[in-house]
């Protein structure tokens, strides 16, 4: 049986959560803030776990088995939240077997054009947090990828285009769905090992 914690329930954890439940033989849990609901019917497909993300003791229950782990987080104090997450870890001596996390484009001044942060009134600390969080990613030398999408949207599932480190990234959108599709196919797969990728 393969594990999989998904790391918060708005839409995008929603969704990676919802397609790898109906993966054979997986065991998915969902741990989010408290103030965040899950749909009844997900949370009766995975196992829900509530806390505050940037507890240590969050973590406990959904760190054990090995499982890959997929950061859906969105918005400040992402940096807050991985603190926890790999303090958990470390002090239990865990294993994973790959990290997902979702981050922004942005991050590495790749962006031509102008790019929107929806619900972020600080952008440089946003981007600062997000920079830290992918340093700790890294620095716990399991096998990760970061993804790094462009403003994100509500359409529906599109072709995207994945763009590699150090590239130039165009400003535009790209839907929440294809992100999840993408962190999905990543955390089954595996691929794109020890890489930050943008999605466009």
């Amino acid at each position: 049986m393969k594990v999989y914690l998904v790391i918060g329930a708005a839409d995008i954890g929603q969704s990676v959560a919802r397609q790898l439940s109906r993966t054979a033989d997986a065991q998915v849990r969902v741990l989010h803030d408290p103030r965040q609901k899950l749909p009844a019917d997900l949370a009766e497909q995975v196992t829900e776990i509530t806390g505050d993300l940037t507890k240590e003791a969050a973590y406990n229950k959904g760190l054990q088995d090995n499982p890959v782990v997929v950061s859906t987080l969105v918005g400040m104090d992402v940096d807050l939240v991985f603190e926890a997450l790999f303090d958990a870890q470390y002090h239990q001596r865990l294993t994973l077997q790959r990290f997902v996390m979702l981050s922004t484009a942005g991050v590495d001044q790749e962006v031509s054009g102008q790019l929107d942060y929806p619900d972020i009134s600080d952008v440089k600390e946003y981007l600062n947090q997000q920079r830290y969080a992918a340093k700790l990613v890294d620095e716990a030398e399991f096998p990760y990828t970061i993804l790094r999408p462009v403003t994100l949207n509500d359409d529906a599932v599109g072709q995207a285009k994945i763009i590699r480190e150090g590239e130039t990234v165009p400003a535009g959108f790209v839907s929440r769905e294809t992100v999840a599709q993408i962190a999905v196919k990543i955390a089954q797969t595996g691929g794109y090992d020890y890489q930050s990728l943008a999605i466009c």
